[in-house]
């Protein structure tokens, strides 16, 4: 009977009478009921696309008049998670729009997180999904009466909610970059652990490193993991160095054994000089490869280089390779530095 008379009263077309209502709708002036069922505008849009005949059954009712006091508390509640200021013209149908939006913008913030908190060492999974769960229950209230019932009946919850989604934005939009290092620079550490223990310094700051990494609220502890994860790398670095540089002493003194018996292979077998020299020659450009290499896993290559020199040499069934090699990886594990 409604659209009839107001297509009938202002001359707009059906389709257009019915876009109003929902708009109207969204806006938490007027909601939508079946079988004694609040649903939202969507669904009942939905429902009206596929049959017509659903349109005998949905009662469109204005929505309930929250109590002052509750109006009150909940537009302070507002005031408190949005920061803002001038808010003191504000309706039922105003502060339920407002406090639907906040909620969506949180529903968001939450699902964008959601995929780096399941990885290890990153916060947050359990507060967002239980955040997710609330927010959930809270949107389906369809109208500006639920709605701000809602956030008065669960105002403790609201604000933990907010303090949550606040603490979690300022972590994934800031510093998520910095965790991923630190996460990294955690693991580098370790392969040292036996003498980073060794010095009392290094050996606290790396415990705490650890203890911040592993907490699930590290929000307050941000600052001063940057500053120990540089005292730690600083460390770290000169212990890196050191065996990285004993490394290619290791490493040369194989080399130039390899070149010694290289040559004595070449002499024994009367060798051709386009074998000798390509040889030789190989080997030598990988002893200047390991002079310049900043790592051990750069030496290791490079000596798995010229190891394979003498794998391919078609005289290779009459040489048996330097067990230095074997030594070196044994002393010296894979890192980079």
């Amino acid at each position: 009977e409604f659209v009839p008379y107001v297509e009938e009263t202002y001359s707009l077309s059906e389709f257009k009478i019915l876009q109003y209502i929902f708009w109207i709708a969204q806006d938490f002036k007027i909601q939508f009921r079946i079988n004694n069922k609040n649903l939202e505008p969507f669904k009942v849009k939905n429902l009206l696309l596929k049959s017509i005949e659903f349109s005998e059954q949905v009662l469109i009712i204005a929505p309930e008049t929250v109590d002052d006091s509750a109006f009150q508390d909940a537009r302070s509640l507002y005031l408190k998670i949005s920061g803002e200021k001038n808010f003191d013209d504000c309706d039922q149908y105003e502060l339920g729009c407002f406090l639907a939006k906040k909620i969506r913008s949180w529903q968001n913030s939450f699902q964008s997180y959601k995929p780096s908190a399941q990885k290890k060492y990153f916060p947050g999974k359990k507060e967002i999904g239980k955040g997710l769960s609330f927010i959930k229950s809270i949107s389906t209230k369809q109208d500006s009466f639920s709605l701000i019932s809602a956030f008065y009946d669960n105002s403790a919850q609201i604000l933990k909610l907010y303090e949550q989604e606040k603490n979690l934005s300022e972590f994934y939009t800031k510093h998520h970059a910095f965790w991923t290092t630190l996460i990294k620079s955690v693991e580098d550490f370790s392969e040292n652990l036996l003498e980073l223990n060794k010095n009392n310094e290094a050996s606290a700051d790396f415990d705490r490193l650890k203890q911040i990494l592993s907490s699930p609220a590290p929000y307050d502890m941000i600052s001063e993991a940057y500053k120990l994860v540089e005292r730690v790398k600083k460390f770290n670095d000169v212990l890196v160095k050191e065996k990285t540089d004993q490394c290619r002493i290791d490493a040369l003194s194989a080399l130039d054994q390899m070149i010694e018996n290289m040559k004595s292979l070449l002499d024994t077998h009367n060798a051709g000089m386009d074998l000798r020299n390509r040889a030789l020659y190989s080997l030598r450009q990988i002893k200047t490869r390991v002079e310049k290499a900043e790592s051990i896993n750069a030496v290791n290559l490079c000596l798995n280089d010229a190891e394979y020199m003498f794998d391919v040499l078609p005289e290779n069934g009459f040489f048996t390779k330097p067990s230095i090699f074997d030594r070196i990886r044994i002393i010296h594990k894979t890192s980079s530095g």
